[in-house]
Protein backbone atom coordinates (compact mmCIF):
# COMPACT_ATOMS: atom_id res chain seq x y z
CA UNK A 1 0.00 0.00 0.00
CA UNK A 2 3.35 2.22 0.52
CA UNK A 3 3.95 1.41 -2.64
CA UNK A 4 0.91 1.95 -4.52
CA UNK A 5 1.24 5.83 -2.58
CA UNK A 6 4.48 6.90 -3.54
CA UNK A 7 3.61 5.58 -7.14
CA UNK A 8 1.22 7.71 -7.02
CA UNK A 9 2.75 10.53 -5.47
CA UNK A 10 5.80 10.37 -8.51
CA UNK A 11 2.58 10.14 -11.29
CA UNK A 12 1.63 13.46 -9.29
CA UNK A 13 5.26 15.11 -10.10
CA UNK A 14 5.23 13.85 -13.79
CA UNK A 15 2.92 17.05 -15.23
CA UNK A 16 4.73 19.79 -13.57
CA UNK A 17 8.18 17.89 -15.01
CA UNK A 18 6.68 18.61 -18.09
CA UNK A 19 5.21 22.13 -17.70
CA UNK A 20 8.91 23.13 -16.54
CA UNK A 21 10.18 22.13 -20.07
CA UNK A 22 10.87 25.01 -22.10
CA UNK A 23 8.76 25.28 -25.27
CA UNK A 24 9.81 24.36 -29.00
CA UNK A 25 10.13 25.85 -31.65
CA UNK A 26 11.25 24.64 -34.99
CA UNK A 27 13.10 27.21 -37.77
CA UNK A 28 13.01 26.16 -41.19
CA UNK A 29 16.39 26.87 -43.10
CA UNK A 30 18.24 25.51 -46.39
CA UNK A 31 21.70 25.47 -46.73
CA UNK A 32 23.16 29.03 -47.45
CA UNK A 33 26.70 28.76 -47.14
CA UNK A 34 28.87 31.16 -45.04
CA UNK A 35 25.16 32.08 -43.09
CA UNK A 36 24.43 28.69 -42.21
CA UNK A 37 25.64 25.36 -43.39
CA UNK A 38 23.52 22.57 -43.31
CA UNK A 39 25.56 19.17 -44.33
CA UNK A 40 23.48 15.93 -45.00
CA UNK A 41 25.15 14.24 -42.26
CA UNK A 42 24.68 16.68 -39.21
CA UNK A 43 23.07 20.00 -37.69
CA UNK A 44 23.54 23.20 -39.14
CA UNK A 45 26.38 25.69 -38.20
CA UNK A 46 27.31 28.67 -38.58
CA UNK A 47 27.02 32.27 -37.78
CA UNK A 48 22.90 32.74 -38.13
CA UNK A 49 22.96 29.11 -36.25
CA UNK A 50 25.30 31.07 -33.73
CA UNK A 51 22.98 33.63 -33.30
CA UNK A 52 19.61 31.43 -33.34
CA UNK A 53 20.69 29.30 -30.48
CA UNK A 54 21.38 32.70 -28.76
CA UNK A 55 18.11 34.04 -29.17
CA UNK A 56 16.17 30.72 -28.37
CA UNK A 57 18.45 30.78 -25.14
CA UNK A 58 17.98 34.58 -23.98
CA UNK A 59 14.05 34.09 -24.96
CA UNK A 60 13.92 30.49 -22.83
CA UNK A 61 12.81 28.30 -25.83
CA UNK A 62 14.28 24.98 -27.75
CA UNK A 63 15.65 25.50 -31.20
CA UNK A 64 14.34 22.22 -33.24
CA UNK A 65 15.90 22.79 -37.02
CA UNK A 66 13.57 21.66 -39.58
CA UNK A 67 15.10 19.13 -42.29
CA UNK A 68 16.96 20.99 -45.18
CA UNK A 69 13.90 22.82 -46.73
CA UNK A 70 13.84 25.32 -49.68
CA UNK A 71 13.18 28.63 -49.43
CA UNK A 72 10.06 28.95 -51.12
CA UNK A 73 8.88 26.32 -49.24
CA UNK A 74 9.77 27.53 -45.70
CA UNK A 75 7.57 30.29 -46.11
CA UNK A 76 5.09 28.36 -47.50
CA UNK A 77 4.66 26.33 -44.26
CA UNK A 78 5.18 29.70 -42.69
CA UNK A 79 1.91 31.08 -43.89
CA UNK A 80 0.23 27.51 -42.70
CA UNK A 81 1.51 27.50 -39.21
CA UNK A 82 3.50 24.19 -40.29
CA UNK A 83 6.93 25.47 -38.61
CA UNK A 84 7.43 28.36 -36.58
CA UNK A 85 10.95 31.23 -37.25
CA UNK A 86 13.12 31.96 -40.36
CA UNK A 87 15.70 34.04 -40.79
CA UNK A 88 17.41 37.21 -42.61
CA UNK A 89 13.95 38.21 -44.58
CA UNK A 90 13.53 41.35 -46.05
CA UNK A 91 10.04 42.51 -44.92
CA UNK A 92 7.39 42.83 -47.17
CA UNK A 93 3.31 43.83 -46.51
CA UNK A 94 2.35 40.54 -48.34
CA UNK A 95 5.11 38.65 -45.78
CA UNK A 96 3.51 40.24 -42.93
CA UNK A 97 0.13 39.22 -43.45
CA UNK A 98 1.30 35.53 -41.74
CA UNK A 99 4.57 36.87 -39.84
CA UNK A 100 5.37 38.97 -36.93
CA UNK A 101 9.30 40.76 -38.14
CA UNK A 102 11.73 40.92 -35.30
CA UNK A 103 14.67 43.35 -36.73
CA UNK A 104 17.81 43.00 -35.92
CA UNK A 105 20.24 44.44 -37.97
CA UNK A 106 20.55 46.65 -41.30
CA UNK A 107 20.66 44.97 -44.59
CA UNK A 108 23.07 45.97 -47.47
CA UNK A 109 21.49 47.83 -50.67
CA UNK A 110 21.51 46.12 -53.99
CA UNK A 111 23.84 46.19 -56.41
CA UNK A 112 24.58 45.53 -60.55
CA UNK A 113 26.31 43.12 -61.95
CA UNK A 114 28.14 43.11 -65.47
CA UNK A 115 29.83 40.52 -67.55
CA UNK A 116 33.67 41.96 -66.89
CA UNK A 117 34.02 42.47 -69.85
CA UNK A 118 31.05 44.96 -70.64
CA UNK A 119 31.41 48.94 -70.53
CA UNK A 120 30.67 50.13 -67.18
CA UNK A 121 27.14 51.37 -65.85
CA UNK A 122 27.60 55.29 -64.37
CA UNK A 123 24.09 56.31 -63.88
CA UNK A 124 20.54 55.83 -64.35
CA UNK A 125 20.53 57.03 -67.80
CA UNK A 126 23.18 54.62 -68.84
CA UNK A 127 21.09 51.51 -66.96
CA UNK A 128 17.81 52.54 -68.42
CA UNK A 129 19.08 51.46 -71.70
CA UNK A 130 19.97 48.02 -70.75
CA UNK A 131 18.39 45.05 -70.32
CA UNK A 132 17.99 44.23 -66.60
CA UNK A 133 17.74 40.62 -64.84
CA UNK A 134 15.99 40.24 -61.73
CA UNK A 135 15.02 37.84 -59.48
CA UNK A 136 11.37 37.02 -59.43
CA UNK A 137 10.77 36.27 -56.10
CA UNK A 138 13.47 38.17 -53.78
CA UNK A 139 12.15 41.08 -51.97
CA UNK A 140 13.85 44.10 -52.91
CA UNK A 141 12.90 47.12 -50.77
CA UNK A 142 10.36 49.10 -51.74
CA UNK A 143 12.34 51.94 -52.61
CA UNK A 144 14.11 49.77 -55.35
CA UNK A 145 10.59 48.22 -56.61
CA UNK A 146 9.48 51.66 -57.03
CA UNK A 147 12.36 52.60 -59.46
CA UNK A 148 11.53 48.79 -60.93
CA UNK A 149 8.39 50.33 -61.65
CA UNK A 150 8.84 52.43 -64.29
CA UNK A 151 8.56 51.54 -67.65
CA UNK A 152 11.69 53.15 -68.87
CA UNK A 153 13.74 50.18 -67.72
CA UNK A 154 13.70 46.55 -69.49
CA UNK A 155 13.65 43.98 -67.29
CA UNK A 156 14.08 40.20 -67.46
CA UNK A 157 13.12 38.20 -64.51
CA UNK A 158 15.01 35.08 -63.70
CA UNK A 159 13.39 32.74 -61.30
CA UNK A 160 16.83 32.77 -58.53
CA UNK A 161 19.53 34.68 -58.30
CA UNK A 162 21.25 31.59 -59.76
CA UNK A 163 19.32 32.17 -63.22
CA UNK A 164 20.02 35.71 -63.28
CA UNK A 165 23.28 35.49 -63.28
CA UNK A 166 23.29 32.70 -66.44
CA UNK A 167 21.07 34.95 -68.18
CA UNK A 168 23.94 37.61 -67.88
CA UNK A 169 26.58 35.24 -68.87
CA UNK A 170 24.36 33.92 -71.86
CA UNK A 171 23.71 37.18 -73.07
CA UNK A 172 20.02 37.26 -72.51
CA UNK A 173 20.40 40.05 -69.46
CA UNK A 174 22.89 43.05 -70.53
CA UNK A 175 23.12 44.10 -66.40
CA UNK A 176 21.47 41.91 -63.29
CA UNK A 177 20.22 43.62 -59.66
CA UNK A 178 20.50 41.88 -56.61
CA UNK A 179 21.06 41.61 -53.10
CA UNK A 180 25.13 42.35 -52.02
CA UNK A 181 25.75 39.41 -50.18
CA UNK A 182 23.78 36.67 -51.24
CA UNK A 183 25.19 37.51 -55.12
CA UNK A 184 28.95 37.32 -53.88
CA UNK A 185 27.64 33.61 -52.20
CA UNK A 186 26.62 32.43 -55.34
CA UNK A 187 29.56 34.04 -57.69
CA UNK A 188 31.62 32.18 -55.28
CA UNK A 189 29.77 28.66 -55.18
CA UNK A 190 29.39 28.50 -59.23
CA UNK A 191 32.62 27.58 -60.78
CA UNK A 192 31.13 28.97 -64.11
CA UNK A 193 30.96 32.26 -62.33
CA UNK A 194 34.20 33.02 -61.05
CA UNK A 195 36.26 36.23 -62.46
CA UNK A 196 33.17 36.62 -65.07
CA UNK A 197 31.30 39.59 -63.42
CA UNK A 198 32.08 42.71 -62.11
CA UNK A 199 30.03 45.51 -59.74
CA UNK A 200 28.35 48.59 -61.97
CA UNK A 201 30.43 52.04 -60.70
CA UNK A 202 26.33 53.34 -60.24
CA UNK A 203 25.23 52.48 -56.31
CA UNK A 204 21.55 53.27 -55.77
CA UNK A 205 20.37 55.44 -53.45
CA UNK A 206 17.74 54.97 -50.83
CA UNK A 207 16.50 57.76 -48.22
CA UNK A 208 15.24 54.96 -45.73
CA UNK A 209 17.65 52.25 -44.36
CA UNK A 210 15.87 48.60 -44.50
CA UNK A 211 16.36 45.78 -41.80
CA UNK A 212 17.41 42.13 -41.83
CA UNK A 213 14.59 40.61 -40.21
CA UNK A 214 13.32 37.77 -37.79
CA UNK A 215 9.81 35.92 -38.49
CA UNK A 216 7.64 34.11 -36.64
CA UNK A 217 4.79 32.99 -37.79
CA UNK A 218 1.31 33.92 -36.90
CA UNK A 219 -0.11 30.36 -36.97
CA UNK A 220 2.59 29.25 -34.72
CA UNK A 221 0.94 27.82 -32.14
CA UNK A 222 3.54 29.91 -29.52
CA UNK A 223 1.77 33.32 -29.83
CA UNK A 224 2.43 33.83 -26.47
CA UNK A 225 5.99 34.01 -27.03
CA UNK A 226 6.79 37.05 -29.07
CA UNK A 227 7.61 39.30 -26.31
CA UNK A 228 10.07 37.10 -25.47
CA UNK A 229 11.74 36.76 -29.11
CA UNK A 230 11.47 40.53 -29.30
CA UNK A 231 12.63 41.28 -25.81
CA UNK A 232 15.86 38.44 -26.78
CA UNK A 233 16.34 40.23 -30.41
CA UNK A 234 16.85 44.09 -29.17
CA UNK A 235 19.31 42.99 -26.14
CA UNK A 236 21.48 41.67 -28.62
CA UNK A 237 20.79 45.03 -30.81
CA UNK A 238 21.40 47.30 -28.03
CA UNK A 239 24.47 45.78 -26.14
CA UNK A 240 26.06 45.44 -29.85
CA UNK A 241 26.16 41.91 -29.40
CA UNK A 242 24.58 41.40 -32.79
CA UNK A 243 27.51 42.05 -34.47
CA UNK A 244 29.37 38.87 -33.95
CA UNK A 245 27.26 37.13 -36.10
CA UNK A 246 27.41 39.23 -39.22
CA UNK A 247 28.55 37.76 -42.42
CA UNK A 248 30.83 40.21 -44.31
CA UNK A 249 31.72 37.95 -47.92
CA UNK A 250 34.14 40.40 -49.31
CA UNK A 251 36.16 39.29 -46.04
CA UNK A 252 35.97 35.93 -47.23
CA UNK A 253 39.04 34.26 -49.39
Amino acid sequence: MRRFGWILCLLSLVPWISAAEPPELEWCLDDHPYWHFYPDDGEPYGPTVDLMRTIAERAGIRLRFSPNTPFSRCLRQMELGQTDLMTSLNYSDERARFMHFIPYDEAKPEVIYLLQESADIPSRDVLNQKRIAVVQDYVYTQELETLLADHALTLIKAATLDDAFAMLLLGKADAMIGPAQSSINVIQHNPRFHQRFKRASYQFQFRHNRTVNLTFSKKSPHQHLLPELQQAVQQLVESGEVERFRVDLDAVD
